[in-house]
């Protein structure tokens, strides 16, 4: 999959450096001062292919946790990142 969004996102920056298709969408009213639209939708994906290739590696279990706080996270076995709920029967 990363590879999919990867030749993607090659193809809009070749497409956008060329200016190649982007008068249609400037035609438009939301798109009249920027194409800002489009690159923030471009960094979605990128962070995409990101995780796409995060999850293969063995380490994807803590992606996303910063260092430092998966060290304090744990004490003595114990995880208090999740406190526990008081159960209470429905």
């Amino acid at each position: 999959m990363a590879e999919l969004f990867d030749r993607l996102l090659t193809q809009y920056d070749l497409i956008k450096k060329r200016n190649a298709f982007l008068d249609q969408y400037r035609r438009e009213p939301m798109f009249a001062e920027s194409l800002d639209e489009f690159d923030s939708a471009r960094e979605v994906v990128a962070n995409l292919v990101e995780e796409y290739r995060a999850c293969e590696r063995p380490d994807y279990v803590q992606y996303g946790i910063p260092q430092a706080s998966t060290a304090s996270a744990t004490t003595e076995g114990v995880d208090n990142r999740y406190p526990a709920s008081s159960s209470s029967s429905v």
